[in-house]
């Protein structure tokens, strides 16, 4: 069974106090799907036949409901179908998102850019250690994030025979 999306976007609103909640592969594309289909107003049915081999109906449904996780074969038909890259299904941002995070992100970077004007010839040294310190911690948290931790190794990979050469 799938989170609810809603409840997923209100907990990453409190990440303070809870720890980030990530949806399991098949609910991430079953719910952008589902949000993709409704936005163009097209049924199950009208979607699995636009999808270029055909699909059955009922996949579409099964996809959605996060019962089956597609092929990428499938995947790419059903993106093609939508229009849309294959990325949006795992978490990737869709045209109009990525406009209107670059429109917010050259506010901001103005809204810099006007403060580094007024800014103190003195501090500027400071400004650019605070960047500096600031780029290491996301690499640190980027890199934290990638690491497997020992306990969620599956057992095939813990004590077994070692392969190589004697």
């Amino acid at each position: 069974m799938c989170i609810n999306p809603r409840l997923v976007a209100i907990l990453r609103g409190f990440r303070c106090l809870v720890e980030p909640v990530e949806l399991p592969l098949n609910c991430a594309i079953g719910h952008a799907l589902k949000r993709l289909r409704s936005e163009r107003g097209l049924t199950q049915k009208d979607l699995a036949a636009m999808v270029s081999g055909g699909l059955d109906y009922t996949y579409i449904g099964k996809i959605e409901r996060g019962e089956q996780l597609p092929s990428l074969k499938i995947l790419i038909g059903i993106s093609e179908a939508l229009g849309v890259p294959v990325s949006v299904f795992f978490g990737g941002e869709t045209a109009a998102e990525a406009a209107r995070l670059r429109v917010v992100q050259a506010g901001k970077a103005g809204e810099l850019e006007k403060e580094l004007r007024v800014l103190h010839p003195d501090d500027l040294p400071l400004v650019v250690e605070i960047v500096r310190l600031l780029n290491r911690h996301r690499r640190a948290e980027r890199k934290k994030a990638y690491q497997t931790p020992a306990g969620s190794l599956p057992l095939a990979a813990e004590d077994g025979p070692s392969y190589s050469k004697p």
